[in-house]
């Protein structure tokens, strides 16, 4: 018999699912990671291209510094790395907290990922949960929906400003794949992006996306490197002429896609991480193979002091806006193909109507993804 929903679990972790026809998506209860987006099909299940580390994997809320240092680290990471996987939210910044918020207890990339979601409503394709988020008297509510017949994934994310104050907020994506779908030799990876750059204080120090030739892969930001050790990190504008964008990655070994569509208007920045078997420190330990298109509305990894440092870069402001007592929703959708043989990219991802339409590289015909427009 199938688990219960409240007995379900996930690399030894608390999780919630949502399944149809076409797709299984595994949620976490810690942190509320999306850790698998499983493609169904007449031929059977397709890879989970999400990154699932090898490192053991606990609850956020068992981490104990002292007990686990020599497993996760010391650092403000630690407690996050502990339970990562996959897709995870960061609210309400992304990225390091300064020192002084380490001490006060701030954990990397935001209070999101190491506190228990609290569900709200489950059923066999839809699932409500919520963060209260007491250290930024913020709170987040996220709907995932999957429709009978459609291999896609709709998400509703509304934010709350608990405070009467003014203030400046990070929200990012952070999806993240790993192996076996990220493989050096047959995977590829797009994205509706622009101006690239190695740091805030590098503007233009990269091309525009993808930065260089597939004759160049360590300057190729659409191939994983080759070789370890080795280690991307950059940080691109989505382009400021469209209204959807999108992130992509193909593995052409399974012939497997998976997506992502946002609003421009609420994630215009995309930054890219790569680690390829060069970390050295627990709990990498030279072991991981991971590429992040993480997409946002920040391009500052940081806090408030961060951000009014480098407060806009190519005419685009580098972090979120709440007015007191706000609430912002933004929405977005991933979904899975199979895709055809000769098949090694993404052009284009347009809307028409009820359809995802995908441009690839190397085919003549688009490929079509049935698609409901209310949820997005």
């Amino acid at each position: 018999m199938p688990e219960s929903e409240d007995s379900l679990t996930f690399e030894n972790r608390k999780a919630w699912r949502l399944e149809h026809d076409q797709l299984r998506v595994t949620v976490l209860e810690g942190g509320g990671h999306i850790a698998e987006i499983v493609l169904k099909g007449d031929i059977g299940e397709s890879l989970n291209p999400l990154w699932i580390p090898t490192w053991p994997s606990i609850e956020p809320a068992a981490f104990d510094a002292e007990k686990h240092a020599g497993v996760y680290g010391t650092d403000s990471e630690a407690q996050l790395l502990s339970a990562i996987m996959g897709h995870n939210l960061c609210f309400d910044f992304w990225g390091a907290p300064s020192e002084t918020e380490f001490a006060a207890g701030l954990a990397y990339h935001g209070e999101t990922n190491v506190l228990a979601a609290e569900k709200l409503s489950q059923d066999v394709t839809s699932l409500v949960h919520r963060f209260d988020l007491p250290q930024s008297q913020t709170a987040i509510t996220r709907t995932m929906r999957l429709v009978e017949g459609q291999p896609v994934l709709y998400v509703e994310e509304t934010a709350e400003n608990k405070l009467s104050l003014d203030r400046p907020f990070g929200w990012v994506q952070h999806v993240t794949f790993g192996p076996p779908f990220v493989d050096p030799e047959v995977t590829f990876f797009d994205a509706s992006a622009t101006k690239g750059d190695e740091g805030p204080d590098k503007p233009g120090s990269l091309a525009d996306w993808p930065v260089g030739p597939a004759s160049e892969p360590a300057m190729d930001y659409r191939r994983f490197a080759p070789e370890p050790p080795s280690h991307k990190m950059a940080y691109f504008l989505m382009d400021p002429e469209r209204e959807l964008e999108y992130i992509a990655a193909v593995n052409t070994e399974h012939d497997l896609l998976i997506a992502y569509l946002f609003h421009r208007e609420d994630y215009p920045w995309m930054m890219v991480w790569e680690e390829n078997r060069e970390l050295q420190v627990p709990p990498w330990n030279g072991k991981e193979m991971t590429r992040g298109m993480e997409f946002g509305n920040t391009r500052i990894p940081g806090t408030a002091k961060e951000y009014f440092a480098h407060p806009e870069l190519y005419g685009t402001r580098t972090f979120g806006w709440f007015d007191g007592k706000e609430q912002i929703t933004a929405r977005y959708l991933a979904f899975m193909a199979n895709v055809p043989e000769g098949f090694t990219g993404v052009k284009d991802i347009a809307i028409e109507g009820k359809e995802i339409v995908v441009h690839g590289v190397g085919i003549d015909t688009p490929l079509r993804v049935p698609f409901t427009p209310d949820l997005f």
